[in-house]
This record gives C-alpha cells, structure tokens and sequence, in this order.
C-alpha cells in the first residue's frame, strides 16, 4: 500500500481537499505526524493482546481514519470516530500511519 491519505476539512468543514503522502520509505507513527491532519490506520503493532483490544474498542483499526488534535512529548489528543482521546506515548507508538 505505501500511502497515507490527508484530508483538510478547512475551518467550516466545506471545500474538503484531499493530499497523498507518500509513506513507503518507512512506517510512520502516530507521534511522528503533524497534528491538525487526518491519516489511516495502516496497522497496529502491538503484542499485547489488552491494548490491541482497547483500541479496536475506541475504533482504532486498519483502515479507519484518525486525526491528530495536538502531541506533546509522552502523549497525543485525537480524534477516532467522533470521540476525543488522549493516548499516551505507548499507544500512540503502536499505531502505524
């Protein structure tokens, strides 16, 4: 696949411009993203079980899209599927984007 799809929704939510980064050269976390911008989910790596689990919960999966409020050093502010989180450095390392 090798692609991140970004949508910019603009500040009324009208006039939707889509962009696509190229993101084969290597996996992309989700502390490495701009915040402000929607990606998908391309994968979750994680070998436990629980968080892989309490993700698929918030809705947090491959294919679905997740934006990226703000990131601070241990810990991001996102949205999934209309819902507002704040996920701290391990969780926002195991999603793949």
């Amino acid at each position: 696949m090798g692609f991140a799809y970004v949508m910019d929704k603009g500040a009324a939510g009208v006039g939707n411009e889509t962009e696509t980064y190229d993101t084969s050269a290597g996996t992309m976390s989700l502390l490495d993203a701009e915040p402000g911008q929607t990606y998908i989910v391309k994968d979750i790596k994680t070998d436990d079980d629980e968080m892989n689990s309490f993700l698929f919960r918030l809705g947090c999966y491959q294919g679905e899209p997740i934006t990226l409020i703000s990131k601070k050093k241990k810990s991001c502010i996102v949205v999934i599927k209309d819902g507002r989180y704040n996920l701290d450095k391990m969780l926002s390392e195991a999603i793949v984007i």
